[in-house]
């Protein structure tokens, strides 16, 4: 079930908000983790029974990993929690990609088990092994109930495409939380923006993506009709996974539970590595706690090796470069059993360590030219280079295989024999000029800017409630009349 579909908006949703607060609040854990778990097996009942083996392991190893009976308990405990848990993932996830390719390899005939792939397996895989680890840092309290750990991994609003909700950010809120009236007129706003930026944005941009992705002979890809496409996946992804994240924020406010942000504008970075601090937050910053940190920690006695023969800064920056690699594949291999997706984690990964190791070099220059890094022209120019990387990068995201991604590479930049502009180009331009402003003024924090100058009015409870309104209806219409609705990141 997706919060986009009639089933969930008319059905699913009234009837779970009504049985919660009808029911006494010692009840409404049980009743959310039970919706929760419906709410899942509704496409495929089978899957439940893997997450429901996920919540019992990991219930078991965070009891265990607080025992403390040796020196070296914590350690082990985690150790095997780890391992277990992406054994799992990586049976139902990259079981058939591995053996597909070593067939290749050594010419085999090892016969793939045909596993289907569990909606949202990575997000509440992640998000299990965040409850061992906070438990284990001491940042939230180990749950002796295991219907608390099964509502925290399938509470539904953030189920099966994220944001990856850390248990320490709501360890407090699975015990003891106030639901308000407040509260939850602010959560039906979220959910109804994020719901709009799903299906109106999104959604009708997608069809100029398609569009562009979808030509077999690439020569017959203009250069521009190919930067047009790339720039519309740009913002169907962001409009789809930046909805749905709404949506699953503003859900989570109506059931008293507080979601930090996944988005914060990253159209607007200067930066890569600036992007990553505002795209899809709550994955970046579970690498970085969980894997950034104590990968560099193990690397440093590395770094003081290369320093006594490299000098200071190599040394100073060996562990940042190791941590950076492990990383960015393990994030290629997260999102995907394929190659394309591997090699994407590897140029995000080159970028982000060329960047560290230039920076100095970088610095120099800006300096030695005189450039004025606060001008407009300068922040103009690092945005647009950003987005250019960035607009690469999802070339090789949104392609099925690598030999399609360098042959569009080579439709960008004019390189497959075919044409800079056609009409093709110019008909999809001015077919969806407007949503294309719509996506590029919405990817900005232009509509908060606009409503501060406007003042009362813009801040006006009814102006939101109407602004709110109307959106629903816009966005039930398309629900109701289109079949076109996918959800890019249900695939992770």
């Amino acid at each position: 079930m997706v919060f986009s579909s009639a089933a969930f908006l008319f059905a699913f949703l009234p009837l779970t908000l009504a049985g919660y607060y009808l029911l006494p609040k010692r009840c409404r854990n049980v009743f959310l983790m039970c919706a929760s778990l419906l709410f899942y097996a509704w496409g495929e009942p089978k899957f439940v029974l893997i997450m429901i083996l996920s919540i019992g392991m990991n219930y078991v190893f965070g009891l265990l990993v607080v025992r403390r009976e040796t020196p070296g308990w914590q350690k082990r405990i985690l150790t095997l929690m780890v391992i277990a848990n992406l054994s799992l993932l990586f049976v139902f996830k990259y079981l058939n990609f591995t053996i597909e390719n070593l067939n290749r390899l050594c010419h085999g005939a090892i016969p793939q088990t045909h596993i289907t792939l569990p909606i949202g397996i990575s997000f509440f895989t992640f998000q299990a092994m965040s409850y061992v680890f906070d438990v284990a840092l001491g940042r939230g309290r180990v749950q002796k109930n295991p219907l608390n750990v099964a509502l925290y991994i399938a509470l539904f609003p953030q189920l099966i495409a994220g944001p990856i909700v850390r248990y320490e950010t709501v360890a407090e809120e699975i015990d003891t939380r106030t639901e308000s009236l407040t509260e939850f007129v602010k959560g039906i706003r979220r959910f109804t923006v994020g719901l709009a930026k799903k299906m109106i944005l999104s959604n009708s941009i997608a069809l100029l993506a398609d569009q562009a992705f979808r030509y077999g002979d690439i020569s017959g890809l203009s250069a521009a009709m190919a930067w047009l496409g790339a720039l519309a996946y740009a913002f169907q992804i962001y409009f789809d996974f930046g909805g749905y994240s709404d949506m699953a924020i503003g859900l989570g406010l109506m059931f008293g539970f507080h979601f930090d942000e996944n988005f914060n504008y990253p159209y607007i970075s200067r930066t890569v590595s600036e992007f990553w601090q505002r795209w899809h937050i709550s994955l970046s910053s579970w690498f970085r706690d969980y894997l950034f940190y104590p990968v560099s920690r193990k690397a440093a006695p590395l770094g003081k090796k290369v320093k006594q023969r490299w000098g200071k800064t190599a040394g100073r920056l060996t562990p940042s470069v190791i941590a950076l690699a492990v990383v960015w594949l393990s994030t290629g291999i997260w999102h995907g059993a394929s190659w394309n997706y591997i090699f994407w984690g590897i140029y995000y990964g080159a970028l982000l360590i060329g960047a560290l190791v230039f920076q100095p070099t970088s610095k120099k220059w800006v300096k030695r030219l005189n450039i004025r890094v606060n001008s407009p022209w300068f922040i103009g120019f690092q945005i647009l280079r950003t987005m250019v990387l960035v607009l690469l990068g999802y070339v090789l995201f949104r392609s099925g295989s690598l030999r399609y991604a360098l042959g569009y590479f080579r439709a960008m930049f004019g390189l497959a024999g075919n044409a800079a502009v056609d009409t093709a180009a110019w008909d999809a331009l001015k077919n969806h000029a407007s949503v294309l402003l719509l996506c590029a003024l919405g990817s900005t924090p232009f509509i908060g800017y606009l409503q501060r100058k406007l003042g009362r009015l813009g801040s006006s409870e009814l102006v939101k409630n109407a602004a709110c309104l109307l959106l629903l209806i816009l966005s039930a219409a398309y629900i109701v009349s289109s079949s076109y609705n996918p959800f890019i990141y249900f695939a992770f």
